[in-house]
This record gives C-alpha cells, structure tokens and sequence, in this order.
C-alpha cells in the first residue's frame, strides 16, 4: 500500500536560519581596534583583506553546505517513499504505455465498426433490454405455471421450485434458436457480390456471406428447440391434467407451449448481429478507457510522483536558501568594514588606469 507524505521534518541539530542570525548579531558588535585614521578615506592599499573579512568569507562558504544538510534531512522522508514506490510506479507507466496501445487499436475497431456497420443496423440503440425483459416475463410466468402444479400434487416447496425454474429456462431456451435463424436471414438480405467484398473490412466480411457453413448444425438445433417444446408442453399439461381436469391440462400444456413460442418470437424479432457488434465495440472501449483511466490514478505512481516533486522542491528551496546567506554573509562583511572607516576606509580605491608612477630611485 502506498504510503502517505509527510511533512518535511523540523531540523534541530543544523539550523542554518540560527547560525546565521549568530553571525548576524556578532558582526553589529564587531569594532576592529582603534588606529591612527589615514589622510584618505579610500581603502589602503596595504591591507588587501583583514582578517574579519576572511571570517565573514569562510562564514558564507559554510553556508551552503549546512543548507543543504537541511534539505537532505527536509527531503529525506519524501525521497524514502519515493524510493519505495519506484518500482510499483514504473510498472504501472509500463502498464500505461502498453495500455494505450489497447486503447487506439479499440477506438480504430470502434471507428471502423460504426463506419461499415451502421447502415445496416435494425434494432435501435438501447431497445435489447426491453426484449430481454419480454423473456424475463415469459420465463416469470412458465415459472409461476409449473411450481403451482407441481405443489398441488404434493411436492415439497423447494422440489417443486427447483423443478420450475430448470422447466422455465429450458421452454425459454428453446425459443433462443430464434436468434440464429433472425441472423442467418439477416445476412441473406446484407448478401453482397463476390467483386464488392473487398471493399469490406475482412473483420466484418462474413457479416456480408450469405452462405453459412453451420446452417445444418442450426436445423438440428431447431428441431431440438421443437423437441425440447413439446416435451415441457407435455409434462407440464400431463401434471395439470392429474391435479385439475383434463382439459385444465390440455390448456396449461397450451400456455407451455406458446410461451416457448413467444421466447422464439422475442429472440428473432430483438436479433440484430450487426446492433450487438457495433454495441460490443463501444462496450469493449469504454471498458478498456476506464481501466486506463483508473490505472493512470493509481495510488502509487501518484504518490511516487508527489514526492518527487517535493523532494525536488525542497531541495531547490534550501538551495537558493543556502546562496542567498552566502550572499548575506558577504553583506554583513561589507557592513563590518563600514562601521570601521578608520581601518578600511569609506570604500576602495578607483582602480588606475594607464602607467602607475615610479618610486624614487628607480630606472624607467
């Protein structure tokens, strides 16, 4: 699990803010001893540097160095999780990268099945779920038909449920077959030339072939659909017929029957291959966006990429820190010098310019 940032840590032991407000409050007390003033109030030319200079020198130096020790203790617990999470962080950008490629061949298939295929589409966009309640309507009824008849003649609640629901599923599984036989005469009807085929995607051209391999597998599950039927008809009006009077059974053998029948109607009237691959592609997408986008959140390339850009903001922070006492160092040098004009003068001396005079005695 991902760790949760913590707040840069207060340095105790090195606090370059202290030491420099030390330095500080040293050098307003700083008075060089007293000396005979010059005749100039230019900097003598025979003391290049004094010592409290040098001071105030290595002061700024050591500077730097103790700002960043503090943004290595700053960074310290936002470079530990980021180490931490480097490896989970770069598997979930290797998951990405690879998973954009999912995302472009899914929005091409999307692109490609709504150019080629909507022409031919029959059932309207969102119309399937009102077919698929008509089913779950017949399958409630066959369900509500059969455990009645099997309670009455004395079966146990459970037995005679459990008995109803297998009869319910199979009468509306019979009439599935509809859906095969909508397809197959959906494509007769889409049958294109043999010359015009290849214009058409390869993906989409057996959708264009009015000629079906498998047609008499279909038949044989036809007549299995019939058999199926007729048997559920049977038992169910035989069961009726037991409990009721006979002709109680003939009609609820009847119903049996005609809601298989109603399960075929409703199959082949809701079948439209060319609606479910064009819905299927836009599901495939959408399910395949959202993964990307859940895993571009993920908790831990997000934390690893927080801290991060903490770290490197504190570091940059005490950076710019440490050479901004460095210069501060170097102001309070130049302010001791001008509390001691005595020593170092009122500033420096104009740098000359062309041929500096000779002493006396000596040779041009």
């Amino acid at each position: 699990m991902a760790r949760k940032l913590k707040s840069p840590q207060t340095v105790t032991t090195l606090n370059p803010l202290q030491i420099a407000g030390d330095h500080e409050r040293a050098a307003e007390h700083i008075i060089l001893p007293a000396a005979e003033p010059g005749n100039v109030i230019t900097r003598p030319e025979e003391h290049s540097q004094f010592w409290v200079e040098r001071e105030y020198d290595e002061y700024g130096e050591e500077q730097r160095p103790l700002w960043e020790a503090a943004g290595s203790v700053a960074t310290r617990s936002s470079e530990t999780t980021e180490a931490g999470l480097s490896l989970a962080a770069h598997e979930v950008e290797f998951l990405l990268e690879h998973g954009r490629v999912l995302l472009d061949e899914g929005r091409e298939l999307l692109l490609a099945t709504i150019r080629i295929l909507t022409p031919y589409r029959r059932r309207a966009v969102g119309a399937k779920i009102w077919y698929q309640l008509g089913k779950a309507g017949l399958l409630f009824g066959d369900l509500v038909g059969f455990s009645a008849a099997a309670i009455w003649l004395g079966e146990l609640i459970i037995i005679a449920l459990l008995l109803a629901i297998s009869a319910a599923v199979a009468t509306i599984a019979a009439g599935l077959i509809g859906t095969e036989i909508s397809d197959y005469r959906s494509r007769l009807l889409r049958q294109k030339p043999s010359e015009d085929l290849p214009e058409v995607d390869a993906r989409f051209r057996h959708l264009f072939l009015g000629e079906d391999a498998g047609f008499p597998v279909t038949k044989i599950v036809t007549y299995v659909s019939l058999a199926t039927a007729a048997m559920i008809a049977f038992g169910i009006g035989t069961l009726r017929g037991v409990v009721d009077e006979p002709i109680v059974g003939v009609v609820f053998g009847g119903i049996a029957l005609a809601i298989a029948g109603g399960s075929f109607l409703v199959s082949y009237a809701g079948a439209d291959e060319i609606a479910d691959r064009i819905d299927y592609a836009h599901a495939d997408y959408e399910r395949t966006q959202k993964k990307h986008l859940q895993l571009s959140g993920h908790t831990a390339w997000r934390t690893h990429a927080e801290a991060s850009t903490q770290a490197r903001s504190i570091a940059a922070e005490h950076q710019q820190r440490g050479q901004a006492a460095h210069t501060h160092m170097q102001a309070l040098k130049w302010g001791i010098l001008r509390r001691n004009p005595a020593h170092a003068g009122h500033g420096s001396a104009p740098e000359r310019v062309g041929r500096t005079p000779q002493r006396k005695g000596t040779s041009k």
